[in-house]
């Protein structure tokens, strides 16, 4: 099927005349009629990308959304399997240690305040210096 070309008047003010004649040189366009169908044919393509927009930046925020909800889950098990493994320590620390209520008080504040100073980011060898009175 061949596309059946159409002969139409257009008016073009000089400035936008001087710009299809510079686009012209650079696209490397011969006749304006190409220049224009080019434009055109960009024009539209641009527009329909408006258009479709919308629609990706919904599928990316639903997307998004799946890989944090997925990503949250997996942290929630693994902090369940963390805690799960500090109860058996406490309990086994229960068990060998008889410590008196005014002492586990007293460690309970000790570590809400460590943790509160180092952000949560303790180590082993902090806590064997401070049980050994290395430090304060």
């Amino acid at each position: 099927m061949e596309n059946k070309a159409n002969k139409i008047t257009i008016r073009l003010t000089d400035e936008m005349l001087k710009k299809c004649e510079e686009g012209m040189e650079i696209s490397g366009c011969g006749i304006r009629n190409d220049f224009v169908e080019r434009a055109i044919e960009f024009y539209t393509g641009y527009l329909s990308t408006q258009t479709h927009t919308d629609f990706l930046a919904d599928a990316l925020v639903e997307s998004i959304a799946g890989t944090v909800k997925t990503s949250e889950n997996r942290i929630a098990r693994l902090l369940f399997k963390i805690a799960v493994e500090m109860a058996k320590l406490e309990q086994m620390l229960a068990v060998i240690n008889e410590m008196d209520e005014e002492t586990i008080q007293r460690l309970h504040i000790r570590c809400v305040n460590d943790v509160k100073k180092l952000n949560g980011i303790l180590r082993m060898e902090d806590a064997v210096k401070f049980q050994r009175g290395e430090t304060d």
